[in-house]
């Protein structure tokens, strides 16, 4: 079983070339006559490297199993004909759909289980996440149902690997976990055992865990240095790129240079990792100030894509640097180049992503880059025309400049002004906030609560603010009302009348108050991303986040960090 977990195990699914034969003018070999179907399929397991040997063997099963007429083996047969097919996703879809169609009603440890876990492979291999999962699923029904535990926690790796592609990393973390948990019980190592410690470690330095994913990728490198070295370089590039989070530069640096070669000798096949190394590699030589080095690794990014038309976030993020690279050049044609490259890579990772319960966050702002690609665009072709017309372009672009300096100051100053009002403001403690409320006073009966329920509402409310519940994601009224022991109805009413807010609002001012304080009284806080800080005070999305700290404070979170880290290094 171990050994078959190995021969379907990520690393090695898409490894075997070969082009099909019509087994229909197949004549099988002298020598493979009076061999058995399974002396012959251990043949092909042996040599499903060797492209030639391979496709006799698979042909030969075939011709066997149609002779036969016997459900399993035609499972099989169809299975191993599946590896002569390389690149070829409609025939090798069509193959796995046989052997699924064969074995659909054996009951047996690996069958229909093997070729749905393939067939998932093939759609993860493609974007399509949603067939991958579907193909998973219907994997790990039939595992579960003929006990096959190995077979089991196998694609629950498979899925768990979905999930943190797709960025659902503390789901796709407890997976792992568990698969890793169970191996160990059971003894199973090797390079699949290894890999779902290598996307554990990766999900935990994604979740900014950064000692966990120390941890796990040290872990690993010691363990491959000792099962298998094929998967070692991927432990010291994870790491490496952990070390750049953790602002040790130099030794980042050393680990991806050290890891890289190893892992181009793999390409195409680990194209994620490869733009991930080139991605930090670019960062790294940035922040060494060699930028012919940074443009150099950029470049690899935009030449992977081409070759292979992967693409990730990480990927984004290099055509993003792309983009500011030549913006800081003034190069406008390869400014406009790139972003139409960067639109052409959002479009795939739209499709991709678009059929699942939950989307990639894109840090990137499409409406400003529309805009930007535009007024290139515009720019170029100004270039194009006549002087006189070229001058007269010019002086409406220089109006036009000047509105937009005019307004980008007054929204400065108006920030500006925003921001001293936060640094100066002081926190509304309960007897403040009861001095508001008494300002607009309403009574128990005005709104048809009685005096008893709208006390005990307005206590538990206090107490509710008093122990940070507000914090917690997902919350509703149906929830904090039956904490506070009444219904929904009234906590609205009592909240609109002596809240003077909805509960939505409540909630999200109750938020914003809070992480006001803690980025003034915590520099580490700062550090954060604004998606993480978002996540830390309960909101769902960067989005709402951002959207309910502007209409609270009339600037934006990110600007807000900014000037407390320029204040910082003034005060320093």
């Amino acid at each position: 079983m171990k050994k078959l977990v190995l021969i379907v195990s990520i690393f090695f699914l898409y490894m075997i070339p070969g082009v099909a034969q019509n087994t229909g003018t197949f004549t099988i070999p002298d020598s493979l006559k009076n061999k058995t179907f399974d002396e012959i399929e251990k043949l092909g397991f042996k040599y499903y490297n060797d492209s030639i040997r391979h496709e006799i063997y698979a042909n030969t099963l075939l011709v066997k199993a149609k002779q036969k007429n016997d459900p399993l083996s035609l499972a099989k047969a169809y299975r191993s004909a599946v590896f002569m097919f390389k690149n070829k996703f409609p025939e090798r879809i069509a193959y796995l759909d046989s052997s699924i169609i064969a074995s659909k009603d054996l009951n047996h440890k690996l069958y229909p289980a093997v070729p749905y876990s393939i067939k998932g492979g093939e759609y993860r291999q493609i974007g399509d996440y949603s067939k991958a999962l579907d193909s998973y699923l219907a994997a790990l029904k039939y595992s579960s149902a003929s006990n096959n535990k190995n077979f089991y926690y196998l694609t629950k790796h498979n899925i768990g690997s979905i999930k943190r592609e797709i960025g659902e990393l503390d789901a796709a973390a407890a997976i792992f976990k568990e698969v890793i948990d169970y191996e160990e019980k059971n003894n199973i190592d090797g390079i699949g055992h290894l890999g779902t410690i290598l996307y554990l470690a990766d999900s935990y330095r994604k979740l900014e865990y950064r000692d966990s994913a120390t941890f796990y990728n040290t872990r690993g490198i010691k363990e491959s240095l000792k099962d298998s070295l094929d998967i070692y370089p991927f432990f010291v590039l994870h790491e490496g790129i952990n070390l750049y989070y953790k602002q040790q530069y130099q030794r980042s640096l050393d680990s991806i240079n050290k890891a890289l070669p190893f892992i181009e000798k793999y390409k195409p096949r680990v194209e994620e990792s490869l733009v991930n190394a080139y991605v930090y590699l670019a960062r790294l030589y940035k922040e060494f100030g060699e930028n012919e080095k940074h443009l150099e690794y950029l470049l690899k990014i935009d030449q992977s894509y081409e070759r292979s038309g992967f693409v990730s976030m990480e990927m984004r993020e290099g055509y993003e640097l792309l983009i500011d690279h030549y913006k800081s050049i003034d190069d406008k044609n390869k400014q406009l180049y790139y972003i139409d490259k960067l639109f052409r890579v959002d479009s795939i990772l739209d499709t991709n992503y678009k059929n699942l319960s939950k989307k990639i966050v894109q840090e990137y702002d499409t409406p400003k880059l529309l805009e930007e690609k535009q007024n290139l665009i515009n720019v170029l072709e100004q270039k194009e025309k006549k002087t006189s017309i070229k001058f007269i372009i010019a002086v409406i672009f220089a109006i036009i400049l000047i509105i937009v300096v005019v307004l980008i100051y007054i929204k400065n100053v108006r920030y500006r002004k925003r921001f001293k009002e936060l640094m100066h403001a002081p926190t509304l403690d309960a007897t403040a906030l009861k001095e508001i409320s008494d300002k607009h006073p309403a009574t128990p009966e005005a709104i048809g609560i009685s005096e008893e329920i709208v006390n005990s509402v307005l206590e538990g409310l206090q107490k509710f603010e008093d122990k940070q519940g507000y914090l917690s994601a997902n919350i509703t009224t149906g929830e904090l009302a039956k904490k506070l022991q009444t219904n929904s109805k009234y906590l609205s009413k009592i909240i609109n009348t002596y809240k003077k807010k909805s509960f939505s609002v409540y909630i999200n001012e109750l938020r914003i108050d809070y992480v006001i304080e803690k980025l003034k009284r915590e520099s580490k806080f700062r550090l954060y991303t604004i998606k993480a800080i978002s996540r830390e005070i309960g909101f769902n999305t960067t989005e709402a986040f951002s959207k309910s700290f502007y209409k609270k404070t009339g600037i934006y979170p990110s600007y807000f960090i900014k000037q407390l880290e320029k204040n910082k290094k003034i005060t320093d």
